[in-house]
C-alpha cells in the first residue's frame, strides 16, 4: 500500500468508529419521558430510551396520576387499561400504530382517581406499520426515522384529557453500518489497486 492508500484507510476507519461511538452515546438515554400537569391531574408518559437500532422493540409506559388531596372524577369511559390509546406517527404525521386498535363499545365505567392514587399501563411496540388497519396480515416494518409516541385517554365526559408526547428516533442497526464501511473500504482499496 502507498502512504496515500494507508492515509485512506485510517481516515475510513476513524469514520467508522466515530459512527459507533456517536451511535452509542445517542444510545445511552436510559429513559426518555414527558409530562403534562393539568387540573390536578398529571399525565406521563415514558419510553424506555430516546434511540433505537431498527427491528428493537419499544417500550411504552403510560400513567394517570392525581396529584391533589381529593378524589377525582374524569368522566365515563371504557374500562382500564382500554380507555387509553398509544398512538405512535411518523415524521410525515402519518399514524403508523394504535393501542387498542378501536375502543370496545361497552357500558360506560366510572374514571376516578383516589387522592394522589394514579393508572399506569405499559405496552410493547414491534416497529411494524399496521397500514391502517387492525389485520396482522398487512402490517410491514417501519423504516429508520423520527416518531411520536402519544398517549391519551379517550372518555366520553366533558373532561378534556391530555395528550402527551415523546419523540424517538430508529436508527439502521450497527451491524448494518459496519457492513456499509467495510464495504465501501473494499470498493476503496479495489479501485487503488487497478489505479
Amino acid at each position: 500500500m502507498t502512504g496515500g492508500t494507508k492515509k485512506n484507510v485510517k481516515n475510513l476507519i476513524c469514520a467508522g468508529i466515530s459512527i459507533l461511538f456517536i451511535t452509542a452515546s445517542a444510545k445511552a438515554t436510559l429513559v426518555n419521558s414527558n409530562s403534562i400537569v393539568q387540573d390536578g391531574i398529571e399525565y406521563y408518559i415514558q419510553t424506555d430510551k430516546a434511540v433505537y437500532d431498527l427491528g428493537e422493540i419499544v417500550e411504552i409506559l403510560y400513567r394517570v396520576t392525581n396529584v391533589t388531596e381529593n378524589p377525582i372524577s374524569l368522566g365515563e369511559g371504557p374500562q382500564w387499561p382500554d380507555c387509553y390509546s398509544s398512538i405512535i406517527k411518523d415524521d410525515a404525521d402519518s399514524e403508523v400504530w394504535r393501542l387498542p386498535w378501536q375502543i370496545p363499545i361497552l357500558p360506560p365505567m366510572n374514571f376516578g382517581l383516589s387522592a394522589y392514587g394514579s393508572r399506569e399501563c405499559e405496552r410493547l411496540w414491534n416497529m411494524m406499520n399496521e397500514n391502517g388497519t387492525d389485520l396482522e396480515f398487512d402490517d410491514f416494518p417501519v423504516p429508520p426515522g423520527l416518531y411520536t409516541v402519544t398517549g391519551k385517554l379517550w372518555l366520553d365526559s366533558s373532561y378534556e384529557t391530555v395528550p402527551v408526547s415523546v419523540s424517538i428516533e430508529i436508527i439502521p442497526e450497527p451491524c448494518s453500518l459496519v457492513l456499509l464501511g467495510a464495504g465501501l473500504m473494499g470498493i476503496f482499496l479495489n479501485r487503488k489497486r487497478k489505479d
